[in-house]
Formats: structure tokens, C-alpha cells, sequence
């Protein structure tokens, strides 16, 4: 597959362990190069629809996050676990005193407003249905149990429970859950090991905000069941200088992956 021919992997090493980052294009590509953070119980695949477009503009980073995927899981801590191997992956392998820009998806949108006010240089920010507003939900039912399925080999039926928890929480419709989403959702739930729920539920990313001075965007998927787009945009975005807000029609939380093509072209022309 072209998408995993393109790219270079890097183990980083950090402390004891290591944060796997996928690299897209190149250094010469003009312009800041660009950051990608995935969601919780996920893994670089989160922007497996995006990654290809957006290296045609920039030279793009995607990690496993510490404690997902391939990276190493270092402490349960947001900034012993997370931020801290981040940011010092992120410098021994783009540079300490390079500028950088972010995007980051759900719990990967909390992790990027925590790294603008850590790591100096970060001069863009883009979060795609970002955690840690402690806003309104709209839950569409309980996320149904997998892991004794899985323990147990029983793989029909462990596929059936990922497509069921797909749509109770990432995707907005049945029909748009082929074998792609169904095998990254699977893959990731199984290697997750850092627990971003109780960090990033009761709050904190308007703080973080708050202290950011630099340009924001936010995005949101009209069904997104994570929160009530309307109430944060009031909430983060309205009277905000440095704010801007954009709801996606007919796509749920997962929305680099509904609407590849339309968000591709939001995060082109914001980084640009």
C-alpha cells in the first residue's frame, strides 16, 4: 500500500523506553512542519486518511502517543507519562529550537493545548473534537465489553462489538464503518495501556486555552456525541481573538476519517 511505503518510522528513545513516531514527507517541504495527535484507545492510524494529502504541504509527525500503539508507556501522570516523552521526542527529533504547528484529534487535542504552553515554538494549533472541555455529552449507549473476546480468540464476534462501539462513539452512521475503521479501532483498543479518560474528562482545556496566545482552531462534527458542538463554540471560541470554529455537517467524532477530503482542506488552509 502506497501510505505505508511513503513514510519513515523513528523509535525515540526516551527515559527506558521509546515514542514511535511515522514521518510523511520531508524537510525540504516549505513551512513549519506539522504535528498529528490521535485520540484516546488509538494509535497514528486515527490519520490514516490524512497523513498522505497532508505531506503534499507539509512535513508531517505522527506519533504513538506514550502508552498506545508501539510507543512505550512511561506513568499513568498527564506530564510524567505524556507530555514530558513528548516533548522530548518531539526535540531530539525535529529540533529543540524549531518552530512547530499541531493538530490533534479527541484526547490528542487536550495533549496539544497542554504542549503549546510546555514546549516554546508551538505557533498553531488545530483541535479536531478535543477532550477535556468538560462540557455536555451525548452519549448514544454504553461501550460494550471486548476484551474477553479477545483474550478468548472469539474474532467474529470481537469485530462486531468494535463496529458497535464505532458507532456509539466515533462514527455518525452504520454504513460508514468498513474493515479499515473496524481493524485501526481494533488494533489500537487492544495496545492502549495510558488511561487518558480520567485525566481528560472532568476538564481543564479551556485553562490551557487560556494561557495559549497563539491561533486555535476547533473543530467539530455535528453528531459528535463527545459533546454538544454548539455549547463549546460559545463556550471556547465566541468573542476569542485567536478562535476560530468550524462544525462539519453529517459526520460524528471521528471526523478526519468521515469527511477525509473536507477536513484535509481546513488543516491545508489554517497551517498554510
Amino acid at each position: 500500500m502506497k501510505l505505508m511505503q511513503a513514510h519513515t518510522i523513528h523509535e525515540v528513545s526516551y527515559g527506558e523506553g521509546h515514542v514511535s513516531w511515522h514521518e510523511f514527507g520531508d524537510a525540504k517541504t516549505e513551512g513549519i512542519p506539522l504535528i498529528l495527535l490521535h485520540g484516546g484507545h488509538g494509535s497514528w492510524e486515527h490519520w490514516h486518511r490524512n497523513v498522505e494529502e497532508l505531506s503534499e504541504h507539509f512535513h508531517v509527525f505522527v506519533p504513538d502517543m506514550p502508552g498506545f500503539g508501539n510507543s512505550s508507556f512511561f506513568d499513568s501522570q498527564l506530564k510524567a507519562g505524556m507530555i514530558s516523552p513528548l516533548v522530548g521526542t518531539i526535540n531530539d527529533l525535529i529540533g529543540k529550537d524549531k518552530q512547530i504547528q499541531i493538530a490533534g484529534f479527541s484526547f490528542g487535542g487536550f495533549v496539544a493545548a497542554h504542549l503549546a504552553n510546555q514546549r516554546p515554538g508551538i505557533t498553531k494549533l488545530a483541535l479536531l473534537g478535543s477532550a477535556g472541555h468538560g462540557g455536555p455529552r451525548r452519549p448514544r449507549g454504553e461501550l460494550l465489553a471486548w476484551r474477553e473476546l479477545y483474550a478468548n480468540g472469539h474474532q467474529q464476534e470481537l469485530q462486531r462489538v468494535m463496529r458497535e462501539n464505532l458507532y456509539l462513539q466515533m462514527l455518525s452512521s452504520y454504513d460508514r464503518i468498513d474493515s479499515l475503521a473496524i481493524r485501526i479501532h481494533q488494533d489500537a483498543c487492544v495496545a492502549t495501556r495510558f488511561r487518558s479518560r480520567p485525566i481528560a474528562r472532568p476538564g481543564g482545556l479551556a485553562e490551557q486555552l487560556e494561557a495559549y496566545a497563539g491561533p486555535v482552531l476547533m473543530i467539530w462534527g455535528e453528531h459528535d456525541i463527545t459533546c454538544t458542538p454548539e455549547y463549546l463554540v460559545e463556550k471556547l471560541v465566541s468573542e476569542k481573538q485567536n478562535r476560530s470554529a468550524e462544525i462539519i455537517l453529517d459526520v460524528g467524532h471521528w471526523v478526519q476519517y468521515e469527511k477525509p477530503e473536507q477536513v484535509n482542506s481546513l488543516l491545508v488552509q489554517w497551517f498554510k
